[in-house]
């Protein structure tokens, strides 16, 4: 039994398919605020094909299988001109901006309160620490005849 190719089991033709993809006008007309709604990450220009693909099977009264789907989507798109894989490329990068300015709006740290938290407690001190003691306390608490202090000569040293 010869073994059939993947489209010719497909009950609409990825051809069929192909003539009612978006033109590239219609292309650079899709909602990038609909496309850019995905809160992980920014759809690529194959996928963004791949959900436009699979909506028009759908509309054709295609039944089959996402998997399956997928995979017609993947062959078509292989054979897609560059310019059409251009356009879909321009609106991926158009909702990849979006995504990176939701981020950025997003990094702004929020600072939550929890009663379950205790607040740490600093220990006391008799004296603040880097607390200044006024000079002349400072000096009249020096006892300098208890410490011995050096002489140098030019040979010995004396104490």
């Amino acid at each position: 039994m010869p073994s059939e190719s993947p489209s010719s089991s497909y009950s609409c033709s990825i051809e069929t398919l192909r003539t009612q993809m978006p033109s590239i006008s219609e292309i650079e007309e899709f909602d990038i605020g609909e496309l850019s709604k995905n809160k992980r990450k920014p759809l690529n220009a194959f996928m963004i094909y791949r959900n436009e693909f699979r909506k028009r099977a759908l509309a054709n009264g295609m039944k089959k299988k996402m998997s399956e789907l997928s995979k017609m989507a993947g062959e078509s798109w292989r054979t897609e001109p560059t310019k059409v894989k251009a356009a879909y490329t321009r609106v991926s990068r158009q909702i990849d901006k979006i995504f990176q300015r939701r981020r950025e709006e997003q990094k702004i740290f929020k600072i939550v309160y929890d009663p379950k938290m205790g607040v740490p407690q600093e220990q006391e001190h008799d004296v603040a620490p880097h607390q200044s003691i006024p000079a002349d306390d400072y000096m009249y608490s020096l006892n300098v005849d208890a410490i011995p202090i050096p002489y140098f000569c030019s040979d010995d040293i004396i104490w």
